[in-house]
């Protein structure tokens, strides 16, 4: 009796080892300190492709049956369309936006390798200079003059990487682009993998300072689901504005009309962005609302 109760625990002890196993995998796959902006893992395909049986009617059987039957009756290697009507009909399919899907999706995670690359490799040189004896450094500023020569490389490092990683995630919006398909696109895994392209891109982009590009893009990335409760978006997007903004006032790029609208959505999303991080309550929202009201009183100001 004792000798099967023994048993018993060990089987029992070694289900829950095994149990525990995958949850552990699963942790270690998502929790990465080196991605600069943890994305959780996605399925490899948009939508699943295969067709539940179960759930046809009898004249959707009927339809399927027969249409494969005259694929096979009319099968052609060498066929092509001549008619763009048949080809607009197949980037409207799933195996199409499952096809795009995947090319985006390792596109977005090549540029996302790109960064987290860049910071190992800044990481180690700052370590290995750090580390580095310099006998011939007798004067003060030849320490300042090998430190800033250092910056100097790193910055570079940096922005390489950064352009890097935006032509990738560039090519991951534009095959998310070709799915057409209106159903697919309201798909959770559709939406989940464009807002993450879209939020890469534009941070890489304005470290790049391409800051007026940035602004059709975050304003497609609010409105994406509960994309526009974000803070930081609001934050990204009222500094683009005031770009925008200052470089009419101070090289008159633009008219005093855009100037006045770049300014009024500035502090629209200067307001959205404080709400959203301290609440309307706040002491802190209220001190934004007192220098948004000073700005757009010198706005009207002859």
């Amino acid at each position: 009796m004792k000798n099967r109760i023994l048993i018993l625990t060990f089987i029992f002890y070694g289900m829950s080892l095994i149990a525990q196993q995958p949850t552990q995998q699963q942790t270690s796959t998502i929790v990465n300190p080196a991605n600069p902006t943890p994305y959780e893992p996605t399925p490899g395909e948009l939508v699943s492709e295969e067709i539940d049986e179960t759930q046809l009617s009898d004249e959707q059987k009927r339809i399927r049956a027969r249409n494969l039957r005259s694929e096979e009756l009319w099968k052609n290697a060498d066929y092509r369309d001549y008619d763009p009507s048949f080809t607009e009909l197949h980037r409207l399919s799933k195996a199409f936006a499952n096809n795009k899907y995947r090319l985006s999706l390792s596109s977005f995670q090549s540029g996302i390798n790109a960064i987290i690359k860049m910071r190992d490799e800044v990481e180690l040189f700052r370590k290995q200079s750090a580390e580095t004896r310099r006998f011939n450094e007798k004067w003060y500023w030849q320490v300042v003059d090998r430190k800033t020569q250092e910056e100097r490389q790193i910055n570079r490092m940096k922005r390489e990487a950064k352009q890097e990683a935006v032509t990738y995630f560039t090519r991951a919006i534009n095959y998310l682009d070709e799915i057409i398909n209106p159903d697919l696109r309201e798909k959770e895994p559709f939406k989940k993998l464009l807002s993450a392209v879209y939020r890469n891109w534009v941070m890489y982009q304005y470290d790049l300072g391409n800051i007026p590009q940035i602004i059709p893009i975050l304003e497609h990335y609010i409105q994406i689901d509960e994309n526009e409760k974000e803070y930081p978006a609001h934050k990204y997007l009222s500094q683009a504005y005031a770009f925008q903004e200052n470089m009419i006032k101070k090289y008159g790029m633009g008219t005093e009309d855009q100037m006045l609208r770049f300014r009024y959505k500035k502090n629209v999303h200067l307001l959205r962005a404080t709400e959203l991080k301290y609440g309307k309550e706040s002491a802190e929202y209220k001190h934004v609302v007192s220098l948004v009201n000073r700005d757009e009183i010198i706005s009207i100001m002859p």
